[in-house]
């Protein structure tokens, strides 16, 4: 089972990507699942233009293709977004404006987010009617950070500190695991 994780957070080493990166430890601990990260820090991607008017560099095209790619392989995913005033990031909004309904039709999808100053959970519920629009199948249990929540090594890197947030972590995994292993929507897609 391959899950793709799709973070739109603007800075590297983001809290966002933090948490992935634990995520893809909790998807360890289910022999069949493979989580991979794409960063959109790391593979920007060019706004979507049907008018071919604007160049676009070849390394966003093929970061984008990349994108689409991983997708049509992909049996879930998981959106994690940065708060970007009140809703998910627009790197966010434009990866999810060059895929399709089919790529997300009847598939799991997982919600995350980080906050840095006021916690809020609304970045997920905008992207719960973005999953819906795009026939995916929003998860129950969703995760909404806050800086705090993490801590760093001493090379810098974050990761998630907050043991409730690991339990809840935890659990958003297995009911990933679970839809898709009982794959209740196939006769569907």
């Amino acid at each position: 089972m391959k899950g793709l994780m799709i973070i739109g957070s603007a800075q590297q080493n983001s809290h966002t990507r933090a948490l992935g990166q634990y995520l893809i430890g909790q998807f360890n601990t289910h022999d069949c699942c493979d989580l991979e990260i794409f960063d959109l820090a790391e593979k920007p991607i060019h706004t979507l233009d049907f008018t071919g008017v604007n160049e676009v560099p070849e390394a966003y095209q093929q970061h984008a293709k990349e994108l689409q790619e991983k997708a049509r392989e992909a049996d879930f995913f998981i959106l994690g977004t940065p708060n970007y005033h009140g809703t998910f990031s627009g790197n966010l909004k434009n990866a999810l404006d060059h895929l399709t309904m089919d790529d997300f039709k009847m598939k799991p999808v997982g919600l995350v987010c980080n906050s840095g100053g006021i916690v809020s959970s609304e970045p997920l519920s905008h992207l719960r009617v973005v999953v819906r629009t795009l026939l995916g199948i929003a998860v129950p249990t969703q995760i909404a950070t806050h800086d705090h929540d993490y801590g760093k090594t001493e090379d810098g890197k974050r990761y998630l500190k907050d043991e409730e947030f690991q339990l809840r972590a935890r659990l958003f995994v297995d009911q990933i695991v679970s839809f898709v292993n009982n794959a209740p929507y196939d006769h569907l897609k």
